[in-house]
């Protein structure tokens, strides 16, 4: 950020939370695409503390649970490209609350599911709603005039996300103790309901220009190289930190599982405000190698000494690698494109990672299962370095 915290400046509590909130941009009503981004993201971090709960209410074992993560994974990935379409050709606003409708329905349906087979299907529902996030949000944010607050404009709603993250997971852990497991996913399909009704005030956005498919063939190249980052992006920075929990349970470690996504959202945090400040001053080439590090430093410490202490360390830094790779691709990524056809792009970069993910998430819970934790976190280190290798590669064209 462009700030830096210290107890001088903010003694006060209230000019504290009161100046976060101007920066990060949560304030005014103008900021319901980063309402949205919070919802759509605590929606996703609810159901990893959940995952032992759900098992006992169900009487089924871990991996059943796990497969709803990868369910929410393949209709994220499978509808983005829907979403990304429809933004472009009918502007984010609407497609945005259409999503956040659809959305609350699903959640409220996750949570009045009567047994794992629905809970799976109503959450690849809400993947699939949820969806029209990211590309909405991309388009909201293209109205900067300039790379570096496009940047802080993706940092910000990064940190909005994270700050759901963050709170979402021992918030769901209370409720469910306090009442029951389907108390989380209703919350967050009534926060979703009143997103929507928090944009229905905001001024429409300008009418987007119409893509055309000659556009799209003569855009075809860089649609690849988006959707190959989008791939790779999938396989280090959301396959592991969806491991992390079923990781722990299936070590032993539960009583500590419902650590893991807040560290990992502690991570993201963090590192966001930094990018804030260091967007203006570094080069996306080492905004993307400080992220690669720390992914990688991360899952190689899990592989060479598995445990619970070293997966919650790996938790915190790939959340931190999420924090300055992600923010910079989704920052340069869309303009290898026209403006046109941008939330298509973003689409198709969230698209293949959604996609991979699922796919990533399935073998790795295999696998986990077979008590081969060093392999998957082995397999990570190899993902993190070469996303880092080929984000760096094309980071070449921005420069």
């Amino acid at each position: 950020m462009s700030y830096v915290f210290s107890i001088a400046t903010y003694a006060s509590p209230t000019v504290f939370i009161g100046t976060m909130k101007r920066n990060i941009g949560l304030g005014p009503p103008a900021s319901a695409p980063r309402w949205a981004a919070a919802v759509a993201n605590a929606d996703w971090c609810v159901t990893g503390p959940l995952i032992v709960a759900l098992s006992a209410a169900w009487d089924t074992d871990v991996a059943t649970i796990t497969m709803g993560v990868a369910a929410y994974s393949l209709g994220y990935g499978c509808a983005l490209p829907l979403w990304g379409a429809a933004a472009d050709r009918y502007g984010y606003q609407r497609c945005l609350q259409t999503g956040m409708l659809l959305g609350a329905i699903a959640s409220a349906g996750s949570a009045l599911s009567p047994g794992p087979g629905w809970w799976i299907a109503l959450r690849m529902a809400a993947g699939a709603s949820f969806a029209a996030v990211p590309p909405c949000v991309s388009l909201a944010c293209e109205s900067a005039d300039s790379a570096q607050n496009r940047h802080r404009s993706f940092a910000g709603l990064t940190v909005a996300a994270a700050m759901a993250a963050v709170a979402a997971p021992p918030l769901a852990v209370l409720a469910s103790l306090a009442a029951s497991w389907r108390l989380p996913f209703l919350l967050v399909g009534l926060l979703a309901v009143a997103t929507v009704f928090r944009m229905s005030g905001a001024p429409p956005d300008a009418s987007p220009p119409r893509p055309s498919a000659a556009r799209w063939h003569a855009n075809a190249p860089a649609y690849r190289t988006v959707i190959a980052l989008g791939a790779a992006e999938g396989a280090a920075l959301l396959t592991l930190p969806a491991l992390l929990a079923p990781s722990l349970a299936l070590s032993g470690a539960r009583t500590v599982t419902a650590l893991a996504q807040p560290l990992y959202a502690v991570g993201v945090l963090s590192s966001t405000v930094m990018v804030h400040r260091h967007c203006h001053t570094w080069p996306p080439m080492r905004l993307l190698g400080v992220g690669g590090a720390a992914g990688a430093v991360g899952t190689a410490l899990t592989a060479s000494s598995p445990g619970p202490s070293s997966t919650l360390v790996c938790a915190l830094l790939l959340g931190a690698a999420w924090g300055y790779l992600h923010t910079t691709l989704q920052t340069w990524l869309p303009h290898l494109v026209p403006f046109s056809a941008r939330a298509r792009a973003s689409a198709l970069f969230a698209a293949a990672a959604m996609l991979t993910s699922s796919l990533a998430i399935a073998v790795g819970t295999a696998l986990l299962q077979q008590g081969r934790h060093t392999a998957v976190f082995a397999a990570g280190f190899l993902s993190c370095a070469l996303l880092t290798c080929l984000t760096r590669s094309v980071a070449r064209r921005w420069t």
